[in-house]
């Protein structure tokens, strides 16, 4: 994720972290398969999730399938996230 540049979107497709950290991101919606946009590079390494992975049921866990929240990531957390489809 550190390559991309304030705009682009792409696909998350692993995070390289210690297992709590990858958990909380996970529980913030950042995990394999979302979506994501760069807000803004740098310390803090601000992104949106723009898709997270659905339940069966077809909606978010706030309730709508179109949940989205920003993030605040440090350098080094930002550095360990994985990213393809860049567009």
């Amino acid at each position: 994720m550190a390559s991309l540049k304030p705009g682009q979107v792409a696909d998350v497709c692993e995070t390289c972290m210690d297992p709590r950290d990858t958990a909380m991101l996970r529980a913030m919606g950042l995990s394999p398969a979302a979506t994501i946009r760069l807000c803004r590079q740098g310390e803090p390494c601000i992104l949106e999730v723009l898709l997270s992975e659905l339940p069966a049921s077809g909606e978010g866990m706030c309730g709508r399938a179109d949940c989205r929240c920003r993030i605040g990531l440090t350098r080094y957390l930002a550095e360990r996230v994985k990213v393809i489809h860049v567009r």
